[in-house]
């Protein structure tokens, strides 16, 4: 069953074995999948699968999968981490790598336009969506060009429909130890809107 506040579907290959971790009880697996975009480069995304979800699956296969962007906090070197993945809530037929998010939320922080060394307009924005049992997504978006300008002048409570794809980017981070390669996830927003007015 859809969540009408959060839905994802992705497609493409597993690039990692899967590995086993348990939750409530319940055995669940993590593994890679790497979903091209249409410029050929491609977002390494972490799935999160129950057991009786998963079947037979092993690095190379092309999959598919129905589900939602989902967070939790995790201590990593005595600091808080969000840990962003793709939740899958149903195995569908692969015919394509296919990255799709669609979300319903609240800004939960003050959104931060900025301008890029390359005079493009980008915005980062923290999505809070709401889900069962009380428990909240806190979703990474990043949002460019005039929409960009738009979401910046909105405030912190501003409730959001969001559509974008899942993404992976790189970057470095100076430690003490030196400089460390990183992986940021966040959802690329292509249009976003108002849910209270009509179109």
């Amino acid at each position: 069953m859809k969540n009408e506040k959060n839905n994802a579907v992705i497609a493409g290959e597993v690039c990692s074995v899967p590995t086993k971790y348990d939750c409530c009880g319940e055995n669940f697996y993590a593994f890679s999948l790497s979903v091209k975009r249409t410029s050929g480069v491609a977002d390494i995304l972490t799935v999160n699968i129950s057991q009786n979800l998963l079947g037979q699956i092993a690095v190379g296969d092309k999959v598919a999968f129905e589900g939602q962007v989902r967070t939790y906090n995790r201590i990593i070197d005595d600091k808080s981490r969000l840990i962003i993945v793709f939740f899958a809530l149903n195995k569908i037929e692969y015919e394509k790598d296919v990255n799709q998010v669609a979300l319903r939320g609240y800004l939960c922080k003050t959104p931060i336009f900025r301008i890029t060394p390359r005079s493009r307009e980008i915005c980062d924005a923290l999505v809070a969506v709401n889900r069962e049992r009380g428990y909240s997504d806190y979703i990474p978006c990043i949002v460019w060009g005039r929409t960009a300008r738009l979401v910046g002048d909105l405030s912190t409570g501003a409730e959001v429909c969001l559509s974008g794809r899942l993404q992976s980017r790189e970057y470095e981070k100076r430690t003490p130890d030196g400089i460390e390669k990183r992986t940021a996830y966040e959802v690329s927003v292509n249009r976003i809107c108002d849910p209270n007015k009509q179109e």
